[in-house]
């Protein structure tokens, strides 16, 4: 009887282990950190001395980062982020510029005492993790660029004032009466040609819900010259662009001038979100950097 019990008592242990791992981001308790009066809404799993802190892109949240967390366990410390103005972080009517994301991102790293973290970024997410290694360089440690947005303005004053043109004419378009159907449409343009469906069901259910004076300003924000006057980055970065989001030809020469110590991977046909498309070749990459 004694023996039976104690079988008993091993299983129940396992049991209850075994039930208690996460298995998804979805699972792991929410916690929030007051940046001044707004909730900035993370999660963190893992006690490695090593962390990774994913940055999500335009419209999405945290779980774009689905297909990392189970196989990155062990890994790193994981840390996501819900950036102000999306996912479960609040949506004040502010300034939704690279400076305010980017201190987001401080808020909960030194709420989780953090510091030389690999920032992951993806889109929008990139030139947030960028501006954290700018105005807090104690926190980065290294950047992965998973096909993020970059505003390189042009020297020439004939392209600059075209090139000026166009990225006003794109953030404007954020400011339209049928916000929603142009997210849509301009959702769907960032699919590639084999995007599984479970990508394209997760990316329409959020960017779409995207409140009109968030995106607005998130966009007019992005593209303002003082973000980007090509100052040089030299923490180790892996820079991962598809072509499928319109890639200039000379890509690598611009990133090359950005990054002193770069890695750079450049894909066909994957779309614009990389990390849920390929990620066994994703993680296997940041994998190898630690």
């Amino acid at each position: 009887m004694k023996h039976l019990s104690l079988l008993a008592f091993i299983a129940i242990i396992f049991v209850s282990a075994s039930c208690g791992a996460p298995d998804s981001i979805g699972n792991l308790p929410s916690r929030y950190i007051k940046m001044d009066s707004v909730s900035i809404h993370y999660k963190t799993f893992g006690t490695e001395d090593k962390t990774i802190v994913f940055v999500h892109g335009f419209g999405c949240d945290m779980n774009a980062w689905s297909e990392q967390f189970l196989p990155l366990q062990g890994v790193a410390k994981m840390v996501f982020i819900d950036l102000p103005g999306f996912g479960q972080s609040d949506k004040p009517h502010t300034d939704y510029t690279l400076d305010y994301f980017a201190k987001a991102v401080k808020t909960v790293l030194d709420e989780l005492n953090i510091s030389n973290a690999l920032l992951v970024g993806h889109s929008l997410g990139t030139p947030v993790c960028r501006e954290v290694i700018f105005d807090y360089p104690d926190l980065a440690g290294g950047l992965c660029d998973v096909d993020g947005v970059y505003c390189l303005y042009p020297e020439d004053s004939i392209a600059k004032i075209e090139y000026e043109a166009q990225v006003n004419g794109f953030a404007e378009s954020f400011k339209s009466d049928s916000l929603e159907a142009d997210l849509t449409a301009f959702t769907q343009s960032l699919f590639g040609p084999s995007t599984p469906q479970f990508v394209k069901d997760y990316a329409l259910s959020v960017m779409p819900e995207t409140e009109s004076y968030i995106a607005y300003s998130t966009m007019f924000n992005l593209i303002q010259k003082k973000y980007w006057t090509k100052e040089v980055i030299s923490v180790p970065s892996l820079i991962i662009c598809t072509k499928n989001s319109g890639l200039q030809p000379d890509n690598r020469q611009q990133m090359e001038s950005l990054y002193t110590n770069m890695q750079y991977e450049e894909l066909d046909a994957t779309g614009h979100f990389i990390m849920m498309e390929e990620p066994e070749w994703l993680n296997n990459l940041l994998i190898t950097i630690f």
